[in-house]
């Protein structure tokens, strides 16, 4: 007798999941004091202060998309010109107050003794409150205070990056080179010039320090740029961070030209900077 048997079927092993591979590119070693955030388009990681998305090119005001961003200022100016109009109605409203009455030397002076003869009696003399003098700080233009505290402060990082730009140099003709050192200078000049760029923004708002404001836009962006793309580099790359300090010492110097220009501006408008005297 044949006896027939029934093979049974082996279960197939589970295909492995495949693997997510790793980002091109990755973020800067260490960035302290910096925020993170994701594009809004593609979900990528940047940095705090990024105008331009690498990956899909959106372009970014403070993280948010340049059409949504120019939607929200476009409602905010309009809710503004409402708002100041109103005020503007009620203040000058508020400003309408009656003729004031003859005050008392000229109702004296009217009013004649009867059966006599009127003694003419000399009015007093009121004179005009003494011009103010002009005092050291005060701006001689209608600069807003917005700008004048953004410039004030825009000088203060320009001397933090001149410091650093000693401490780089000194790094960088060391007899024995310090790559950890380097990087930590690095991570400071990217923070202060993410800052920067914010201060920058507020100088360009007013027009008569716009040109001065885009040029410290562009010389802190590029500052950030060459911060950033140095920083993804291993610090036992000790030739990256030396060609990245030479090349960030080149930024540097460059600032110079506009922070002279900064601070003659500053000076024009009464702004006290430490080294030159104010405008009289």
């Amino acid at each position: 007798m044949t006896v027939n048997t029934v093979r049974r079927t082996r279960r197939r092993a589970a295909a492995p999941p495949p693997s997510v591979p790793a980002p091109v590119e990755s973020l800067a070693i260490g960035e302290i004091n910096q925020t993170v955030f994701d594009c809004p388009k593609c979900a990528r990681p940047l940095a705090m202060g990024a105008r331009r998305c690498p990956r899909c090119g959106t372009r970014l005001v403070l993280g948010v998309p340049m059409a949504k961003a120019s939607v929200i200022a476009s409602g905010g100016m309009a809710v503004g010109l409402v708002f100041g109009a109103v005020g503007g109605l009620v203040f000058g409203m508020t400003r309408l107050t009656p003729s004031a009455p003859p005050g008392p030397a000229a109702v004296a002076a009217s009013a004649a003794p009867a059966g006599g003869i009127a003694h003419e009696t000399a009015a007093p003399t009121v004179s005009p409150p003494a011009s103010p003098s002009p005092s050291v700080g005060i701006a001689q233009t209608d600069m807003p205070s917005l700008t004048r505290s953004a410039l004030a402060q825009a000088i203060t990082v320009n001397d933090r990056l001149t410091a650093a730009a000693a401490a780089l140099d000194a790094a960088v003709v060391a007899k024995s080179f310090d790559a950890s050192e380097v990087a930590q200078i690095l991570r400071t000049v990217s923070a202060d010039s993410v800052y920067g760029e914010q201060l920058a923004d507020r100088i360009s708002a007013w027009s008569g320090s716009a040109t001065v404001g885009d040029d410290l836009a562009t010389a802190y962006g590029s500052i950030h740029d060459v911060a950033a793309e140095g920083l993804v580099a291993s610090v036992q790359n000790e030739p990256a961070y030396r060609q990245t300090a030479r090349a960030m010492l080149t930024l540097l110097a460059r600032l110079g030209a506009v922070d002279n220009r900064v601070r003659a501006v500053a000076a024009a408008n009464g702004i006290f900077v430490p080294g030159t005297s104010p405008a009289p």
